[in-house]
């Protein structure tokens, strides 16, 4: 139960970002109030079923990765 609450949470994130939106994993953390673990999980589930990629930020020094719904990721988790 607790997972579907979380997972609904960081879906929403997701889709209020909007089609181009890029977030960085302590945005998302942040925004969908889940520990590090939690997301890190999550996040591995989501990719793994196609709905979320990432690139690294070639911009940053340490070139973290940032996330962005796919388009299948958005068809999913927009029905009703």
């Amino acid at each position: 139960m607790r997972t579907a609450r979380e997972m609904s949470r960081l879906t929403a994130v997701f889709l209020a970002g909007g089609a181009e939106a890029r977030f960085y994993a302590r945005d998302l953390r942040r925004e969908a109030a889940l520990s590090h673990r939690r997301l890190s999980e999550m996040l591995d589930v989501m990719r793994d079923l196609g709905w979320i990629a990432h690139e690294f930020d070639k911009n940053t020094a340490d070139g973290r990765p940032y996330y962005m719904l796919t388009d299948i990721g958005r068809r999913e988790l927009n029905r009703p």
